[in-house]
């Protein structure tokens, strides 16, 4: 069948590259220059068009600043991908309004410089590829597309590149296999994730991203990244059921012909972002594996826009300030505000064993009854350590959010 491509049509892979998050400081890029870095990802704070984090999650950019940082990044042979990935856009992209504005901003980005773009939803791919046919499209993650039938389907519309959703297969063989032999498109796992696997809040999580990215005087409670670190305190094998790639373990990918790997995570400090990029790249890391994977916890300080807080929490018609303070203390406590001392949580690389994947074949943990195994438990009872207070004190505050937000505390005044 002509859609049915096999190894001997498609073109043999090229070496392994990354996609590294992006989070605009220039003097990480020529430390990038040393690893095989391909590009990097990101957007501007808002453009008008949903995208896959919250405003309040993106670092501060402007115009100016974007053009001087492309030009960086071509002077040392790395592309910038421009991010266009909500999973909603409210129904608008049906309206007149809506499409001139993302062809203005396609046209902005190219004269920027940017010859890349990752989508999620077919339409915007389609209207990408018709009226920028310069524009490489990749297909982001919130596609979910964990199938061939799925991979062909994009592949068809035109994307030239899909990131599959590796929160789900990445230890998925069989499938992996199949979705690498069915399309001849380039396709990209993400290494670093951290997230539940086959996690129910997905869809959720994702349309909540997408509308707190755009204008709204709405308040916006991660409710979905609340709950699922909360899990991971209470059952910590749900670090080790997670299903991130080690760097020790990119060979097994690359022989099935995957050599594209995303890193997260936007906006964290360069430190971190380096030392993603150095382990991947060496294939070995010793240390802390959540060093690697949280998105928070750092020793560095994030940086953030001025009056940050105020900025995107304090919505003064919904909200009273006071009553966020539940919220504040939470994120000061996790390391979402400021630097901690020590990464309260620890996944021992060493303590993982050589063979880990191999407990992952022939087998379909999507269909298994994690408690019948117990295979990530007793791994999790030997690499993962978490802090005793810091634990204690965590589900407290959780506890404390909770209690707010059934009994509408955070909002009204």
């Amino acid at each position: 069948m002509p859609n049915e491509p096999t190894s001997a049509v498609r073109a043999a892979p090229g070496p392994t590259r990354f996609s590294l998050a992006a989070n605009y400081d220039p003097e990480l890029v020529p430390a990038l220059a040393a690893y095989p870095v391909d590009e990097v990802y990101g957007k501007f704070p808002y453009d008008g068009v949903s995208s896959g984090r919250p405003r309040y999650m993106a670092t501060p950019l402007t115009e100016a600043d974007l053009r001087r940082y492309i030009r960086l990044l071509d002077h040392h042979g790395i592309a910038f991908n421009y991010l266009l990935n909500g999973a909603c856009f409210g129904n608008r992209e049906w309206t007149r309004p809506w499409q001139k504005r993302v062809t203005a901003l396609l046209t902005r980005l190219g004269g920027l410089g940017v010859r890349r773009v990752t989508v999620s939803t077919p339409f915007l791919l389609e209207l990408v590829k018709r009226r920028f046919p310069e524009f490489k499209v990749r297909v982001g993650i919130y596609a979910q597309v964990d199938t061939p039938r799925r991979a062909r389907f994009w592949e068809d519309l035109g994307a030239d590149a899909i990131v599959l959703e590796s929160f789900s297969i990445n230890r998925n063989f069989s499938r992996l296999a199949a979705i690498r032999q069915a399309v001849r498109c380039d396709l990209e796992l993400i290494a670093n994730h951290v997230c539940l696997m086959n996690c129910p809040m997905q869809t959720y999580h994702q349309n909540g991203f997408a509308h707190a990215s755009d204008e709204t005087d709405t308040l916006f409670i991660d409710y979905c990244f609340m709950r699922c670190s909360r899990q991971r305190l209470t059952d910590p094998s749900q670090f080790i059921k997670s299903a991130w790639i080690r760097p020790e373990d990119l060979a097994v990918y690359e022989a099935m012909g995957y050599t594209s790997f995303k890193l997260l995570e936007r906006g964290i400090p360069s430190v971190e972002l380096l030392r993603r990029v150095k382990a991947y790249s060496e294939r070995r890391f010793n240390g802390n594996l959540a060093e690697l994977l949280l998105s928070y916890g750092f020793k560095n300080p994030v940086h953030k826009e001025s009056h940050w807080t105020l900025r995107h929490f304090c919505k003064p018609r919904q909200v009273n300030p006071l009553r966020l303070k539940p919220l504040l203390d939470l994120a000061r406590l996790q390391g979402w505000l400021s630097p901690l001392p020590e990464c309260p949580i620890r996944v021992d690389a060493q303590q993982i064993p050589k063979n880990f994947l191999d407990g992952f074949r022939g087998r379909d943990c999507t269909a298994m009854d994690c408690k019948a195994c117990g295979y990530c438990e007793r791994i999790a009872g030997q690499a993962v350590s978490i802090s005793p207070e810091y634990r204690t004190e965590m589900l407290r505050r959780y506890a404390i959010m909770d209690d707010a937000m059934a009994k509408g505390g955070l909002w009204g005044v």
